[in-house]
C-alpha cells in the first residue's frame, strides 16, 4: 500500500508538472501560428516567451478597440507591422515596436499597459553584447547608446522633477533631455520618468523612424529610455511633431 500510495504521489507529480509546462507552452504563444511564421520577425517572436506575450497583448487590444477609432487602429497597426519586419531577428526592435503599439493601443480605447518586465528585459538585450551601441545619439532602429539625464520638466517649463497634474486640463505633458544630445517629449505625464532623477543613467535606443518624409525633415523619430537606477523604461518621440506636420 505504501508504494502505490508512493507511486501515486510521482504520478500526480508528473502530471502536475506536465500540467504546468503546458499550461505554460500555450501562455506564451504568440497570436499567430508560427508554423506559418514567414518573416524573420515572426520566427524569432515565435522563439522567445516575452516577445510572444507582447505579440498576445498587442492582439488582445486591437479587439478592444471599438467604432471609429478600429479604422484608425487599423492603419497605425499597419505601419507597426512594417516597422517590426525591418527589425529582422533583432530582439531589442522587436520588443521596443511591440512596446509602442502597445502604448499606442492604450490611447485608442484599449485597456492594457506594458508589463513592469519590460525594462529589465530591454537590458538584459543589451548585456548579452548583440545590441548595437553607439557614442551619440542612436540613428538606426535597434541601435542605442548609454548616456545620463541632463534634465527633466514639462512642455512648458523646466523643473528638477515631473509632478502629476490634478487632471487632464492642467497636464503640461513631459519632457526629459540627455548628456548625448538626445531628447524627448510628450504631450502626456509620464509616470516612469516622474521617478527619474538628473544624473541617472540610461540607455537610450532608437526605436522607429517616420516614413515618406519631405526632404529634410527629419522629425517624428521615436525613441526608447531604461533608467538603470530604476529599471523604470518609456517610449516618447524626440519631437512634438512628426515629419509633414506643424
Amino acid at each position: 500500500m505504501i508504494q502505490i500510495a508512493l507511486w501515486m504521489n510521482v504520478l500526480m507529480g508528473l502530471f502536475a508538472l506536465f500540467s504546468a509546462s503546458e499550461a505554460s507552452a500555450k501562455s506564451f504563444r504568440p497570436s499567430f501560428d508560427c508554423n506559418h511564421a514567414q518573416y524573420q520577425d515572426e520566427i524569432t517572436i515565435c522563439s522567445d516567451h516575452k516577445l510572444s506575450e507582447l505579440d498576445q497583448i498587442v492582439s488582445r487590444g486591437y479587439s478592444q478597440v471599438k467604432g471609429e477609432s478600429r479604422s484608425i487602429t487599423q492603419d497605425f497597426l499597419l505601419s507597426s507591422l512594417h516597422a517590426r519586419h525591418a527589425c529582422g531577428n533583432n530582439k531589442l526592435c522587436i520588443l521596443d515596436t511591440q512596446a509602442q503599439v502597445i502604448d499606442g493601443l492604450s490611447e485608442f480605447g484599449a485597456h492594457l499597459s506594458n508589463p513592469p518586465w519590460i525594462g529589465a528585459f530591454r537590458l538584459s538585450l543589451i548585456e548579452n553584447g548583440k545590441t548595437p551601441m553607439v557614442s551619440g545619439v542612436p540613428e538606426r532602429a535597434g541601435t542605442c547608446s548609454r548616456t545620463r539625464i541632463k534634465a527633466i520638466g514639462t512642455r512648458f517649463h523646466d523643473r528638477q522633477m515631473v509632478i502629476p497634474p490634478k487632471d487632464y486640463t492642467q497636464d503640461e505633458g513631459t519632457t526629459i533631455q540627455y548628456d548625448n544630445g538626445g531628447f524627448q517629449v510628450s504631450y502626456e505625464f509620464n509616470p516612469d520618468v516622474a521617478t527619474s532623477k538628473i544624473g541617472d543613467q540610461v540607455v537610450f535606443c532608437l526605436v522607429s523612424i517616420p516614413q515618406n518624409c519631405p526632404p529634410g525633415d527629419d522629425r517624428g523619430k521615436i525613441y526608447s529610455a531604461t533608467n538603470l537606477r530604476n529599471q523604470r523604461s518609456w517610449i516618447m518621440p524626440a519631437t512634438q511633431h512628426s515629419c509633414g506636420g506643424a
